[in-house]
């Protein structure tokens, strides 16, 4: 086996040495030395020298322009390319491992072609099943601001409403995590990325007898980077873990923490499971590309994308290497935090369910436009109690015949979703013929990542609005939108 491997070796050095040699020969030939051996050198090389040229074509200059080829096509997209004619050589071995490479690059294409098309599913997905969570968040939050209503019908309510706004929550989460898009750096608080990444996979710890403790540190600064990236971390840190813990009997433990290191100007994010630990050979192909420890199940991705994630924000992540075999495993995030970075104060839960009687939207015109009744008519209710003048339409068409019948209103909360006409091609006809009203729209959606392939894109963040929305909100909001354009 020796000898075949370096056979390729031998063939280039025994044409370098008769290369020499006929050299040699020729000089002697030449200069009137030349003897009988000589001569017969310079005539066996002439016979000989189109076979060696033949040979050397064959096993270097040929597979390397196969392999040149190749090359070419994967670089133009083309994850099928093959290379044949591999032997047993050095050059043979390179040219089964690119055959071997394609095949995996295009079983990992296929693997995230059909993220990717899970991804567009899951968008249609959250809208149709954002408009029903808004219907019933919305029935209970007016059936919640009927003073008279039972104790224990109230309390059924309140169940309900917080379920609702749960489903939402996690179906918002899970949307925003498989269409990240393009990246966005901003000040980011690791403490939210990690209770977000949490709910994504917080399902999974009742069902697999999983418990999880940590601490995680109130006064942690705030880092630069994407926050839908890091999330993606944490959420492959938390799979991972999981996948471990389903190995050994419970107990199952998972600890989350996150504290700051002041003298390095760090913050840290620690990942750690008691499962049956990462053996110490695996540990050292651990974040490279394709090396998994699930088998078939695992692409060999996760970690070495994630690491590349953590390194986009100035940071590290690592695998604690102080443990035992059997003890667990043990992941940190390490990145640097903002030099005058100050806690964000904690936000205050919203109020379950609108408690004021008051008409703080009197006077106030609203256009609803929305193809479901089911959320229009508590909308309706709810603002025209609070003292707005509420017109509703079924589609863009019918809410351009609302204004061309003479309502102009302050507010439009426009679906993106809807027959006939939908958000985008009505906002594209108000810019066309009323740009004052087009500036006065609010989208409302249950999937705000298609604002940007609907030629959306720069429309601000307080003109958009995610299903499902509560009432208060919603309230709020339209005043605030109505006192910015008075100003």
């Amino acid at each position: 086996m020796l000898m075949t491997m370096k056979s390729l070796r031998l063939l280039i050095l025994g044409v370098v040495l008769a290369a020499v040699a006929y050299g040699a020969a020729l000089t002697l030939a030449f200069t009137g030395a030349a003897s009988i051996v000589a001569w017969a050198i310079v005539v066996a090389g002439a016979v000989l020298l189109p076979l060696v040229l033949l040979i050397v074509r064959r096993r270097v200059w040929q597979p390397l322009t196969e392999l040149e080829r190749g090359i070419q096509r994967v670089a133009e997209g083309d994850l099928s390319a093959q290379v044949p004619g591999a032997r047993e050589d050095e050059l043979g071995h390179v040219l089964t491992h690119f055959n071997q490479m394609t095949r995996v690059l295009r079983d990992r294409a296929e693997e995230q072609g059909r993220f990717a098309a899970a991804g567009e599913l899951l968008g249609g997905v959250a809208h149709e099943v954002n408009n029903p969570l808004m219907a019933i968040a919305s029935h209970a939050e007016l059936r919640l601001a009927d003073s008279r209503l039972p104790a224990e019908q109230r309390a059924e309510m309140q169940s309900i409403l917080r379920q609702a706004q749960r489903a939402a929550k996690l179906l918002r989460g899970l949307l925003r995590f498989v269409r990240a898009g393009e990246k966005r750096t901003a000040a980011v608080n690791l403490n939210d990325v990690v209770r977000s990444a949490t709910d994504l996979v917080s399902y999974r710890f009742g069902i697999d007898e999983i418990s999880i403790d940590g601490r995680l540190d109130p006064a942690l600064p705030t880092v630069v980077g994407d926050a839908n990236r890091l999330e993606q971390v944490i959420v492959n840190l938390l799979s991972n873990a999981i996948d471990a813990l389903r190995l050994i009997k419970p107990p199952r433990r998972l600890t989350i923490d996150s504290f700051v290191d002041a003298r390095l100007g760090r913050v840290c994010v620690t990942v750690t499971d008691n499962g049956p630990g990462i053996p110490a050979e695996v540990a050292q192909r651990l974040f490279r590309p394709f090396a998994s420890t699930k088998g078939r199940r695992g692409t060999g991705l996760g970690l070495y994308i994630s690491r590349q994630l953590v390194r986009e924000a100035q940071g590290e992540l690592e695998l604690a290497t102080d443990g035992e075999r059997g003890a667990g495993a043990r992941f940190l995030a390490w990145l640097p935090y903002m030099p005058e970075a100050v806690p964000e104060p904690a936000v205050p839960a919203a109020s379950v369910a609108p408690q004021s009687n008051g008409t703080t939207l009197a006077g106030v015109r609203v256009l609803v436009v929305d193809d479901e009744e089911l959320i229009r008519r508590p909308m309706l209710r709810f603002l025209t109690k609070r003292g707005a003048d509420v017109r509703e339409a079924g589609d863009g068409v019918l809410a351009l015949e609302v204004i061309t019948g003479g309502f102009e209103p302050h507010v439009i909360l426009a679906d993106l979703r809807m027959p006939r006409m939908d958000g985008a091609a009505f906002y594209q006809r108000l810019l066309q013929d009323r740009p004052a009203l087009a500036e006065r729209v609010v989208f409302l959606s249950g999937d705000i990542t298609q604002l940007a392939g609907r030629g959306l894109a720069e429309i601000p963040s307080d003109r958009v609005m995610v299903k499902p929305v509560e009432l208060v909100e919603l309230e709020r909001r339209i005043v605030d939108f109505v006192r910015e354009r008075a100003a």
